[in-house]
């Protein structure tokens, strides 16, 4: 009798690279001299040399957190779209949270990564065609899904009566643009005005529009 015939097992899958929390931290250190290093020179004008002499490495230190200044800046990116999208998911489980407070919860959350990592921000809004097209076609997804939530908080406050009727993907492309483009003019603000504060102003002037009553 022959012994039956063991399957084959599945191909073992490469496991990630593990990081520890001080090389983590390091990453995060480059990541912001970097994006001080950006908005001081701009990101074409930077180089891997300058990269590392801004934050006290040698270049072939540099390159064992980052294989290039590309990858910093998608780094970048995805620090700013997760705090974006985080402060979305967190607002969510909060089911009695009105769509008013939400959109100015949203728009603190934007105002509030301005004030604290305006580098990145900036990054995120001048250098997306920068990014490697894999990283760029991501980012664009995950642009997509914050574009999404926020149009879900407009239609679902549209339903329930809070908002008049109107294209809620308009409104959206309003709402963002509003908040997205106060990197030009909110971080020499921030310390006099604190992004709630900021946000409730911004939201009332969009949600009650200019007509006198």
């Amino acid at each position: 009798m022959k012994s039956p015939v063991k399957p084959a097992e599945p191909p073992k899958k490469k496991r990630a690279r593990a990081t520890t929390a001080a090389h983590d931290e390091k990453r995060h250190e480059i990541i912001a001299a970097c994006a001080s290093l950006f908005d001081r020179v701009g990101y074409h004008g930077t180089s891997m040399q300058m990269l590392a002499d801004e934050v006290g490495l040698g270049k072939p230190t540099l390159y064992h957190y980052f294989a290039s200044k590309g990858d910093i800046l998608y780094e970048m990116h995805q620090l700013h779209i997760d705090a974006m999208i985080g402060g979305l998911q967190g607002d969510a489980q909060h089911g009695d949270a009105q769509p008013v407070e939400l959109l100015e919860s949203a728009c603190a959350s934007t105002l509030r990564e301005i004030a604290l990592h305006p580098g990145y921000v900036r990054a995120f809004m001048d250098h997306y065609a920068e990014l490697e097209d894999k990283q760029r076609a991501e980012m664009r997804h995950r642009r997509r899904e914050y574009f999404t939530r926020i149009t879900n908080i407009i239609r679902d406050g549209i339903a329930k009566g809070h908002f008049r009727e109107m294209d809620p993907e308009l409104a959206t492309l309003t709402f963002v643009g509003m908040c997205n483009w106060a990197y030009k003019w909110y971080p020499r603000m921030a310390d006099e005005v604190p992004p709630e504060k900021m946000a409730k102003s911004m939201c009332q002037i969009l949600l009650d529009g200019f007509n006198k009553r």
